[in-house]
């Protein structure tokens, strides 16, 4: 098994603290708080280069980036 961005060390290096981050927030896998994480994503306008989640703001990513508009 190889080891991601969501396990126990940040894999991308980004050294940011994880705290309110989607990837704790989703933990455990398919046992979370569904309720809390539908407001961070209804409307994305951030992409995490660390493990691909969309977030409404870049405080909710690792390591985001900002989507463009087409």
């Amino acid at each position: 098994m190889t080891n991601n961005c969501c396990e126990n060390a940040c894999a991308c290096g980004c050294g940011s603290s994880r705290e309110n981050k989607l990837c704790t927030l989703t933990k455990p896998h398919n046992q979370f708080d569904i309720g809390k994480i539908m407001p961070l994503v209804k409307d994305p306008k951030y992409f995490c280069r660390c493990c691909g989640r969309l977030a409404n703001k870049a405080e909710n990513l690792c390591n985001p980036i900002l989507l463009k508009d087409k």
